[in-house]
């Protein structure tokens, strides 16, 4: 692959105008060079244009501390060395994810020791937890990452707030590409993509993945296909499209103790079934610009299990979403309403919201207020950065969330985090302090019927951060959080350190069609305590791992390879599930312009 003839299609005939291809919106990768030379005539290739964009659905303009990364374009997302959408969370500050195995196992993902409290936008419509195994903490594994155009978090005190983006195209020259990975535990993924905007504004946009992986030691193996397609047109200001997603997959039983203990080779029952979300939408102007804007949506999410061992007395759980959105853009400032309605087994509820938050230089505030939501709780937010000096910053984050079903889920609950960071010799030095209040945790039911919802005490944890440049191309990046020893569900010690090198030898490739990416990482994780129904708990023994990364981008081909785990470290996120063991995965992603 390193040493490609140029393909007949993608050739540019001799004197033919014609643009290359711009990138996807918030795309940083350079597009890739279009070879000369071509005996084709001008006029037998079709033009190619720019259509109007496709609506997007609002996002919050986040107060963050500059420089920590809140939003992931489409090229970040995938050099970021995810698979999974949990694994891309990780990465943010405050995120834990605890997994039964490798991709295909089930996960839960906490925001400062609280499984669930981690809420997921689609365009705009919300994806709840449907499966009845899951107790109401979804797991986000099963959204599709490859299909976004963008990732964006709000980290609010109390919760963590993610924002995705399907992916969208824009021009009438068609747009294709293919991702292949391979590696340990037998897995090996495929990816086709294919987009065009037609002459009048419309867009077709197809794609699918399939994947398959074997685990030995502990199971919870499988093998999973996903689709993605999105039909309409845009014109001047007006959208209205309609987008689909599926994931059906089939997963092995998963083992438990298999190290210590007594091994049961049916911890978490064995899984055949799918998830699917359509909507369709109807927008006007454009939530990122300056002006006014409205979108109207009628949103469908299923859950079905298929399988012989089928949860729950009915196999399918649906729920349909109406949502309204309108607001205002400018000078700054950000407006907007949300009118949203689920209407799920026969039961429906109304939850408004309102947002706002105005930027400057120095200063930037964000405030959002909710009432009713996925659990029928009232939610007050509110976050502020104050940049006095470009090497000062300081930032605070309040919420107060108040369950209307206190029997369900517990009292209302406050979470205050505070932060501050100086810049010193180029590096960053930050620290901070998060003050959760007694509060009710949901459990995780997914990995032990015995991990359900339990009362938790106040909590105090302290974090910090390091991080900038080390010479040349070369950065280092470390965060640490410390908590309590008593605390359930919340490691006592984290940290990640990395050490990456980022360069395109500008002065050697003058035409910039090679980029490399390589990095060192370490992450450690302190022992955490897991209650148990009827009294006691379980413990995660703490532990350390290592792992490395190299992409290279060669015109318009990515070529990457990953280590997780290099050392071979026996250990578990989740008591009695044992994590992967050297696990590599390497492959390719190579985009064309037909």
């Amino acid at each position: 692959m390193l040493a490609v003839a140029p393909l007949q299609a993608q050739v540019r005939p001799p004197g033919d105008t014609t643009r290359a291809p711009a990138r996807a919106p918030g795309d940083t990768s350079r597009a890739p060079a279009v070879p000369m030379g071509d005996s084709l005539a001008a006029d037998s290739i079709p033009k190619d244009a720019v259509k109007s964009p496709l609506a997007v659905a609002p996002r919050p303009a986040v107060p963050e501390i500059r420089g920590r990364r809140t939003i992931w374009d489409r090229a970040a997302i995938f050099a970021s060395g995810a698979i999974t959408l949990p694994e891309l969370l990780a990465q943010v500050p405050g995120v834990d994810v605890f997994n039964a195995g490798f991709i295909a196992a089930p996960t839960v993902s906490s925001w400062y020791g609280q499984p669930g409290r981690v809420r997921v936008y689609l365009d705009g419509v919300e994806l709840d937890a449907l499966d009845p195994r899951e107790g109401g903490v979804r797991d986000l594994a099963v959204l599709q990452m490859w299909t976004l155009e963008e990732v964006a978090v709000e980290r609010a005190a109390g919760e963590l707030r993610v924002f995705l983006r399907s992916w969208r195209v824009e021009r009438t020259t068609a747009q294709t590409r293919t991702d292949i990975l391979t590696g340990s535990e037998q897995a090996n993924l495929y990816r086709g993509f294919y987009g065009k905007r037609t002459n009048s504004g419309g867009v077709v946009q197809l794609a699918a993945q399939q994947y398959s992986t074997t685990s030995q030691r502990t199971a919870g193996d499988g093998d999973a296909l996903a689709a993605f397609g999105r039909l309409g047109f845009a014109r001047g200001r007006l959208t209205v499209d309609a987008v689909a997603t599926r994931f059906g997959r089939n997963r092995a039983s998963t083992y438990r103790y298999v190290v210590q203990g007594t091994l049961n080779q049916n911890a978490i029952g064995s899984f055949e079934g799918s998830d699917a979300t359509g909507y369709l939408r109807a927008a006007w102007g454009d939530a990122d610009r300056s002006g006014f804007w409205m979108q109207g949506l009628v949103a469908r999410s299923i859950h079905r299990e298929t399988g012989d061992t089928v949860v729950g007395a009915d196999s399918s759980r649906s729920q349909t979403q109406y949502i309204a959105m309108a607001g205002l853009t400018r000078w700054g400032a950000r407006l907007s309403a949300t009118a949203r309605m689920r209407s799920n087994a026969g039961e429906t509820r109304f939850s408004p919201s309102v947002r706002g938050s105005w930027e400057r230089d120095w200063f930037a505030v964000s405030a959002s207020a909710e009432e009713g939501g996925p659990d029928s709780t009232r939610r007050v937010d509110a976050l502020a950065v104050l940049t006095p000096f470009k090497w000062l910053h300081f930032m605070g984050a309040h919420s107060i969330h108040t369950p209307d079903a206190a029997t369900a889920y517990g009292p209302s609950r406050t979470t205050s985090r505070a932060e501050a960071a100086i810049q010193l010799f180029g590096r960053w030095i930050g620290a901070g302090a998060v003050q959760r209040s007694a509060m009710r945790l949901q459990g995780m039911r997914v990995f032990d019927t015995l991990y359900a919802a339990v009362d938790v005490p106040a909590a105090t944890g302290l974090e910090a951060t390091l991080g900038g440049p080390l010479a040349g191309s070369f950065s280092f990046e470390w965060r640490g959080v410390r908590w309590p020893d008593d605390v359930p569900y919340t490691p006592v010690v984290e940290s990640h350190t990395e050490i990456r090198v980022s360069t395109d030898f500008h002065r050697q490739i003058k035409r910039r069609t090679f980029d490399l990416t390589a990095g060192l990482t370490h992450d450690y994780r302190g022992a955490m305590d897991v209650p148990v129904t009827g009294g006691g708990s379980q413990r995660a023994q703490g532990a350390g791992w290592v792992g490395g990364f190299v992409e290279m981008r060669i015109a318009s081909a990515h070529i990457f390879w990953y280590n997780r785990n290099a050392a071979g470290k026996i250990y578990e996120t989740v008591p009695g599930f044992m994590m992967p063991r050297l696990v590599q995965l390497y492959g390719v992603r190579w985009e064309f312009w037909n």
